[in-house]
């Protein structure tokens, strides 16, 4: 194809009223020529495994909510479906953007045409690294392109809502980030760093918006509409150097980490970023439109000793010690860390580098927790069991690394207390697991 027959746009120009993209099948309107021309062409990608069970409930006439812990919740209006209809939620891997930590998720039932939208909320993280601001939701179509929707960002209730009349496959995303090579760093290691849009595909001109395919990832410049300053290390040890992307901008940077690390510590690392003209479809912002203009950007880099064990639940690190057990027993990987308070316990039902998502079986995870709190010890799992199937729902998702002298990986994702005697969907406890373990 040739470069000159296609109209495209980057994500900054997405935001003009007259286009939407090939998402629809309008083709009515005539081009708006003011549109500037840039290239790039939809990425279809492949459709995500599930990372854990599924909740379901039958939903009639009248409406209801269906909700998978504290991430997601899909809201049925009455009169959205004509019978009683099961609605379903899954946790699948995230194909959009395997680099990003926003869980996508498979809603169901596919294929049918709600009689009025159904809203769809995210729930997101407030410490998360990035600037919300370049935030919105994506669904993925028949043919594997993910396309971008008009997205409510409420920062009050840390929610993205998008309203459909159709289900498939959504994810969460930020058209603008700080990525880093690595979470991180021994002493005297190097991190790239580098500020990343997202692309859009082809747009076919139509008088409203709807949604809008996406292309690849790209270096952030092509816009040509940002500029980026600020590089800086806003707490902790060693050397932050800012460098030329393929763009001619300052997008990219090389964090060096100092000679002798003793302790965990976290390195703070922001950048700033402005785009003038930049703004994204919200239906609840001035004139529908959310606007980018000034923004900084964070990331954290965590200087790791030899050993370490990093716990946080809820966002908030739980004083482990820098030690913990890590072991190959009978075929399973098995890592203990304990202080006063907690005891827990990640088992990996396998020897080998890789993905363990939440279950029993082979290549399966298993995280139990104790934790005391004042004279109360309670117990937490990554699942909880279903009422209604009698089955464990599963969650969360083990990473591990490497499995030699050394130990190392994560676990993300949620536990539940298992002494919840009723049929509500219990609490849920947001957990990150990381460490690095001389194994024994």
């Amino acid at each position: 194809m040739k470069r000159h027959n296609i109209c495209l746009l980057t994500l900054m120009g997405f935001f003009s009223l007259t286009l939407t993209s090939s998402c629809n099948k309008d083709t009515s309107a005539p081009l708006d020529e003011e549109t500037p021309a840039v290239f790039g062409e939809p990425v279809a990608k492949p459709k995500g495994q599930p990372t854990a069970n599924a909740v379901s409930a039958v939903i009639g006439t009248a409406g209801g909510i269906l909700r998978f812990s504290e991430a997601v919740k899909v809201e049925v209006l009455p009169g959205a479906v004509a019978q009683p209809t099961t609605f379903a939620i899954q946790p699948i891997a995230n194909t959009l953007d395997d680099g990003s930590t926003a869980q996508a998720f498979r809603l169901t039932p596919e294929g049918v045409q709600f009689k009025k939208p159904i809203k769809v909320s995210f729930l997101y993280n407030p410490d998360n690294e990035q600037n919300t601001r370049t935030r919105m939701v994506a669904f993925q179509r028949n043919d594997g392109v993910w396309c971008g929707v008009p997205t409510v960002l409420d920062e009050q209730q840390h929610t993205l809502t998008v309203e459909t009349n159709h289900f498939s496959d959504w994810v969460w995303f930020d058209q603008l980030s700080l990525r880093r090579e690595k979470a991180t760093a021994a002493a005297g290691e190097t991190v790239n760093l580098k500020l990343m849009e997202q692309v859009l595909g082809a747009l076919m001109p139509s008088r409203s918006i709807d949604s809008v395919p996406l292309a690849a990832m790209d270096d952030i410049g092509l816009s040509k509409d940002v500029t980026v300053s600020g590089w800086k290390i806003l707490s902790g040890p060693g050397k932050l150097e800012p460098k030329v992307n393929t763009h001619l901008l300052h997008g990219d940077a090389i964090y060096t980490a100092p000679t002798m690390v003793n302790e965990a510590t976290d390195v703070e690392i922001q950048v700033e970023v402005e785009s003038k003209n930049g703004y994204i479809s919200d239906p609840a912002s001035p004139n529908g439109r959310r606007k980018f203009g000034k923004m900084i950007l964070f990331t954290t880099i965590r200087l790791v000793p030899e050993n370490f064990v990093q716990l946080k639940l809820n966002g908030t690190d739980q004083g482990l010690p820098q030690t913990g057990d890590a072991r190959i027993v009978n075929g399973s990987l098995y890592i203990r860390a304990n202080n006063e308070r907690i005891n827990l316990t990640l088992q990996c039902n396998g020897t080998e580098p890789g993905t363990y998502i939440g279950g029993f079986g082979t290549n399966r995870s298993f995280l139990s927790l104790a934790r005391s709190q004042g004279q109360t010890r309670r117990f937490f799992n990554n699942f909880y069991r279903s009422c209604e199937t009698e089955e464990e729902v599963f969650n969360g998702t083990a990473v591990i690394s490497t499995a030699g002298d050394y130990i190392e990986g994560t676990f993300t994702g949620s536990l539940f207390p298992i002494d919840v005697q009723n049929c509500d969907l219990p609490e849920a406890t947001a957990v990150e697991l990381k460490f690095k373990i001389k194994r024994n």
